[in-house]
């Protein structure tokens, strides 16, 4: 086994063992203990309504939450980024390709920022500039960081992460019940779910192939909705609630 994958694993670790990720504590975050800040990577999604129903939720109880937009999910759904801006949540530039950071060259990176922008820009209909950013993948190189912050971004990071992504609708008690866990443990936070996974074409795709795979995130507004109830009951406080 290890003589087949040996040379790979090797690889795998040092790729990986020089990146840096998006993940810090509530502390380093400045976030009071037992305060929960809902971050949505990925979107909009349209194809499910998986965006549209989950405003409705975050609409009902009250709560402002984070959506980190890929540029090309803007273009193809501009109503839903102007109903994300007009209801009061924080939209951050998560590029406008979803491939991965570490995967790109520095111009090619420089280029998926600006596009980024540019898309969502258009959607609203008026030059936006977020401040905010964050890698896909959730990983990303110094050298990336440098040019963010020369494009005038700041990343943004969370200190809760459920891994949804790579979930499917069986797994979503599984999900409320680790973020439970994980919120408990650090006090509160950001966490971060995926109301899509990737561009839409290509969920699209793989949806038609494939309806149960983890790239159908029309589980992601009720597993939102239950888990608010159950953060309210044991005494969260989530932000943007009156």
């Amino acid at each position: 086994m290890y003589k087949k994958f040996g040379p790979l694993l090797v690889l795998f670790f040092i790729l990986f063992s020089s990146c840096q990720n998006i993940s810090r504590s509530r502390i380093e975050l400045g976030i009071p203990e037992r305060t929960v800040i809902f971050s949505f990577d990925d979107g909009p999604e349209g194809s499910n309504d998986a965006t549209a129903r989950l405003l409705d939720v975050l609409k009902k109880h009250r709560i402002h939450a984070q959506f980190c937009l890929l540029g090309v999910n803007a273009e193809q759904y501009p109503d839903l980024v102007r109903r994300i801006y007009d209801e009061g949540h924080t939209i951050i530039n998560h590029g406008y390709f979803d491939k991965h950071n570490i995967k790109m060259k520095n111009e090619k990176f420089r280029n998926n920022i600006i596009r980024g922008e540019e898309a969502i820009s258009t959607a609203l209909g008026f030059n936006w500039h977020p401040r905010l950013y964050r890698p896909h993948g959730g990983l990303y190189r110094s050298r990336h960081e440098t040019i963010w912050i020369d494009e005038g971004y700041a990343m943004a990071p969370v200190n809760v992460r459920v891994y949804d992504a790579v979930k499917a609708a069986p797994s979503r008690q599984k999900i409320i019940r680790r973020s439970i866990r994980k919120l408990e443990k650090q006090g509160g936070g950001i966490i971060l779910l995926h109301d899509s996974r990737g561009s839409f074409s290509r969920s699209e795709k793989i949806c038609q192939k494939h309806p149960g795979s983890a790239f159908n995130r029309s589980w992601i507004p009720e597993t939102v909705e239950e888990l608010i109830t159950i953060l309210q009951d044991n005494g969260f406080i989530l932000t943007g609630k009156n």
